[in-house]
């Protein structure tokens, strides 16, 4: 298993709602700072909580693994950071281009120790200087 086939397999698991086996990628003390709740959700059943609240909004997401970048910690541990998009179904469709950082730990069955996902704001775009 490699930091990437988590990501892919949690994409996986994402679009078809499948609560049972995208929980089953998180730690019992993970965290996620969720894309589309102002909550850092610290505990397995907020976290189930979340997705099943997505997965009845109908969401889907995007994700290409292959421009992640991935940083080697110590023992058996990588961030993993990147973009997907996520698409709300009860939002007609609606397209969201978000940003992903993942703490995960190859040594456990149970790899991800934290998620943070956040929407990318252009209107906040510092690069534009005009």
């Amino acid at each position: 298993m490699t930091p990437k086939n988590v990501i892919e397999q949690w994409a996986h698991y994402f679009n078809n709602a499948n609560t049972k086996s995208i929980l089953s990628l998180y730690h019992d003390s993970a965290t996620l700072l969720p894309t589309f709740l102002p909550k850092l959700l610290t505990s397995n059943n907020e976290i189930k909580g979340y997705f099943e609240v997505a997965f009845n909004g109908d969401a889907s997401v995007e994700v290409n693994v292959e421009n992640a970048i991935i940083k080697e910690l110590p023992g058996d541990n990588f961030l993993i950071t990147g973009d997907y998009i996520f698409c709300l179904g009860s939002k007609g469709d609606k397209k969201y281009l978000s940003w992903y950082s993942f703490l995960i730990d190859l040594s456990s069955d149970t790899p991800i120790r934290h998620h943070h996902s956040s929407r990318v704001p252009f209107e906040f775009d510092l690069s534009n200087t005009e």
